[in-house]
């Protein structure tokens, strides 16, 4: 198991303990908050999708990725955690957990992404070949399949578990702690594994979910209008009904009317469906990749110890952001949809209400308002000259609709 562990402790002065200064509250309490409600979440995920009627494939995939990231959340925020908690870069879980946390970290980050893979691909299906084939295997299918993959992503972890040794250390000769460390032999061997993961494993886990999702947005956005022949249709209808009596031709409206509702509703949802596609898309590189690509320069290069503490917690962060938000983007994306209708709804009612479109709204629906007109009314005029100079000028500002402006007088 791993490298030989020390039996023997090993004086360390307290000052070489201290590895690196940051805002240590700003990241403790951030990955805390992600971390309960990334758990919470993906618990409820497993009761929910267990209870709910999906197709085999989608319930396993599905649940997988919520046990991959229950996995991935703990075990990141046991290390980092611990880390945040005190200045000293001291070790508290034990040998053996020094040797595995490493490696469930890395099987959980193999098995999340595995899991969303498949369910692009399974969507990627859906979309594509709804029509020409079926896409539901069977439930023994759908568990094998899921076992032979967490299988394989711990055969390609396993080799973590020879990275890092444990060994106690006395602190200032007075202090019995332990440490947890790479050592230097050691240093290559995770930078040539890093490089070997990123370019035979998580680069083309990327590109082909990038890929999936690309068609089927490409897809939507291609039929987010209606064909042609429907456009003819209606022009034919059009025609058809004008040459028709008064009654008919207003039932020949109302039904043009619901049409264009229909095709209406259809096309927002199409376009709805095209940006929930580009936010997994963005989702998924946006807050994982920086994770990858911070523990590959980590090893490839020594920069300054403080800015690459800073990238590995913000970046560790993102990644756990990514856990929190798989539940709310894979199992309850409506209420999703719905709570972000209402935050935007309020956002806007609060903060942008001096930029309000009414206005503009009332001009395309043919409402037009004519503000600011002056209306000069003037009293009886005589014939006598003196009584014209009297006359007195009254200015009242109104705000009417122009057809009612036009049908009064008012000049």
């Amino acid at each position: 198991m791993g490298l030989k562990s020390s039996k023997v402790r090993i004086e360390v002065p307290e000052i070489l303990l201290i590895g690196f200064e940051v805002n240590r509250p700003l990241y403790f309490w951030l990955i805390l908050i992600i971390t309960i409600i990334a758990i919470l979440g993906n618990i409820l995920v497993v009761r929910t999708v267990i209870c709910r009627k999906y197709k085999y494939l989608q319930k396993t995939c599905i649940i997988s990725l919520a046990l991959s990231d229950i996995i991935t959340v703990i075990l990141f925020s046991m290390n980092n955690l611990d880390l945040l908690s005190k200045k000293r870069m001291t070790w508290i879980y034990g040998e053996y957990m020094c040797h595995y946390i490493p490696v469930g970290q890395v099987l959980g980050n193999l098995t999340s992404s595995v899991a969303l893979l498949v369910i692009a691909l399974d969507r990627y299906h859906n979309v594509i070949h709804a029509i020409t084939k079926k896409w539901d295997p069977c439930l023994w299918k759908c568990i094998c399949g899921a076992t032979i993959l967490w299988m394989i992503c711990a055969g390609l972890s396993y080799p973590v578990v020879t990275f890092y040794i444990y060994f106690p250390i006395l602190i200032n000769e007075v202090d019995e702690a332990a440490m947890c460390t790479g050592a230097p032999v050691t240093k290559s061997t995770i930078f040539l594994y890093y490089i070997c993961m990123n370019c035979l494993f998580f680069l083309p886990i990327v590109l082909m979910f990038f890929w999936f999702y690309y068609k089927i947005a490409f897809l939507i956005w291609r039929h987010r209008k209606p064909p042609a022949e429907h456009l003819n249709q209606q022009e034919f209808t059009d025609t058809s009904c004008s040459s028709k009596p008064t009654q008919t031709q207003d039932s020949c409206v109302s039904l043009s009317k619901c049409t264009d509702k229909k095709k209406k509703v259809q096309m927002e949802r199409k376009v709805r469906s095209f940006k929930i596609v580009v936010t997994l898309i963005i989702a998924f590189i946006g807050c994982r990749m920086p994770y990858w690509l911070v523990m590959l320069y980590q090893q490839a290069k020594s920069v300054d110890r403080n800015i690459l503490w800073n990238l590995r917690f913000s970046a560790i962060s993102l990644y756990l952001l990514n856990c929190a938000l798989n539940p709310l983007l894979y199992t309850y994306l409506n209420i999703t949809i719905l709570a972000c209708r209402k935050i935007s709804k309020f956002l806007a009612n609060t903060f942008c209400c001096w930029f309000s479109n009414s206005e503009f709204e009332d001009f395309e629906t043919g409402k037009h308002t004519a503000e600011g007109i002056m209306r000069v009314e003037n009293n009886e005029v005589g014939n006598n000259a003196d009584k014209l100079n009297d006359s007195r000028v009254k200015v009242q500002f109104i705000d009417v609709p122009i057809s009612r402006y036009k049908e009064n007088k008012v000049y």
